[in-house]
């Protein structure tokens, strides 16, 4: 894995997730605006259907901002964690800026979350996948260990002088 990261971009997440992403924000969205109206046409207009349809609408609409926000296509190369967001902005995190990586399985989708910390910031983000033998968790680990890996083996110091010449 080494050899193809370090040449090769690895899309963790599919090349047209943020499309599917903000399909499904619009999705959610209309299906609350059916919802609001069913609600509407079968308790009639009453202050009791209007707070139902803006507690409705308040849940929804935190819901689609908190998706749209934390939603992030994610790749790696060359030991570096390299992250799109739904606003076209780019951010590239190297692999020992992360913190943690968790992810959870349901009903055969991948919820992956992960933190790190970058330009003084902890950030966090997360992203949705469908499952496979190796999780998105256990291929960034793997990345995580041998770029710590590569590090160490580049601040070995070698030995005093003293010793070389003995």
């Amino acid at each position: 894995m080494e050899h193809y990261t370090k040449k090769n971009r690895v899309y963790i997440t599919s090349k047209s997730y943020l499309k599917r992403m903000q399909f499904a924000c619009l999705t959610i969205a209309g299906m609350a605006v059916v919802a609001g109206a069913l609600v509407l046409l079968g308790m009639g207009v009453t202050f009791t259907s209007l707070g139902i349809l803006v507690g409705l609408g308040a849940i929804t609409l935190l819901f689609i901002r908190s998706l749209w926000i934390n939603a992030r296509a994610v790749s790696l190369k060359a030991g570096n964690l390299i992250l799109k967001s739904m606003n076209d902005r780019n951010v590239v995190a190297p692999l020992g800026s992360i913190r943690k990586v968790k992810s959870s399985a349901l009903l055969g989708w991948q919820f992956t979350r992960i933190r790190y910390h970058l330009d003084g910031a902890l950030s966090r983000f997360f992203f949705i996948t469908k499952s496979t033998d190796i999780t998105p968790e256990q291929l960034i680990k793997a990345e995580i260990k041998i770029s710590r890996e590569k590090k160490k083996e580049a601040n070995r110091k070698p030995d005093s002088v003293l010793t070389q010449i003995a």
